[in-house]
Protein backbone atom coordinates (compact mmCIF):
# COMPACT_ATOMS: atom_id res chain seq x y z
CA UNK A 1 0.00 0.00 0.00
CA UNK A 2 1.32 3.33 -0.95
CA UNK A 3 1.07 6.45 1.00
CA UNK A 4 -0.66 9.74 -0.37
CA UNK A 5 1.18 12.20 -1.31
CA UNK A 6 1.34 15.49 0.48
CA UNK A 7 -0.09 18.47 -0.55
CA UNK A 8 3.08 20.95 -1.24
CA UNK A 9 0.47 23.68 -0.37
CA UNK A 10 -0.66 22.51 3.17
CA UNK A 11 1.52 24.07 5.49
CA UNK A 12 2.05 22.47 9.34
CA UNK A 13 -0.74 24.03 11.62
CA UNK A 14 0.88 27.31 13.59
CA UNK A 15 2.35 26.41 16.92
CA UNK A 16 0.52 27.35 19.80
CA UNK A 17 2.74 30.01 20.35
CA UNK A 18 2.71 31.38 16.85
CA UNK A 19 -1.10 31.40 17.70
CA UNK A 20 -1.07 33.44 20.78
CA UNK A 21 1.18 35.95 19.56
CA UNK A 22 -1.34 36.36 16.93
CA UNK A 23 -4.19 36.54 19.08
CA UNK A 24 -3.05 38.25 22.53
CA UNK A 25 -2.42 41.34 23.53
CA UNK A 26 0.25 39.99 26.06
CA UNK A 27 1.11 36.85 24.55
CA UNK A 28 4.01 35.59 27.19
CA UNK A 29 1.27 36.98 30.07
CA UNK A 30 -1.49 34.69 28.69
CA UNK A 31 0.73 31.63 28.22
CA UNK A 32 1.99 31.72 31.92
CA UNK A 33 -0.87 32.20 33.45
CA UNK A 34 -3.74 30.30 35.36
CA UNK A 35 -6.70 29.60 33.10
CA UNK A 36 -9.98 28.52 34.08
CA UNK A 37 -10.77 27.04 30.56
CA UNK A 38 -7.59 24.96 30.93
CA UNK A 39 -8.88 23.57 34.31
CA UNK A 40 -6.99 25.96 36.36
CA UNK A 41 -3.55 24.97 34.16
CA UNK A 42 -1.09 27.32 32.44
CA UNK A 43 -1.07 27.22 28.95
CA UNK A 44 2.52 26.51 28.23
CA UNK A 45 2.25 23.53 31.25
CA UNK A 46 0.18 22.13 28.14
CA UNK A 47 2.81 22.84 25.42
CA UNK A 48 4.34 19.23 24.06
CA UNK A 49 1.98 17.31 26.02
CA UNK A 50 -0.79 15.59 25.16
CA UNK A 51 -3.30 18.14 26.09
CA UNK A 52 -1.90 20.49 24.09
CA UNK A 53 -5.00 20.22 21.66
CA UNK A 54 -7.20 21.97 24.96
CA UNK A 55 -5.38 25.60 24.74
CA UNK A 56 -5.19 25.17 20.96
CA UNK A 57 -9.13 24.52 20.65
CA UNK A 58 -9.24 27.44 23.22
CA UNK A 59 -6.75 29.62 20.92
CA UNK A 60 -9.36 28.80 17.91
CA UNK A 61 -12.33 29.76 20.14
CA UNK A 62 -11.26 32.89 20.99
CA UNK A 63 -10.12 33.71 16.85
CA UNK A 64 -14.06 32.52 16.08
CA UNK A 65 -14.96 35.20 18.72
CA UNK A 66 -16.38 31.94 20.91
CA UNK A 67 -14.64 33.68 24.37
CA UNK A 68 -12.97 37.29 25.13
Amino acid sequence: MSMPKRNPRMSPPPSVEEMVQNLIDKPEEWLDTENDHLGGMKPRALLGTNKEIVPRDLLEAIKRGSFS
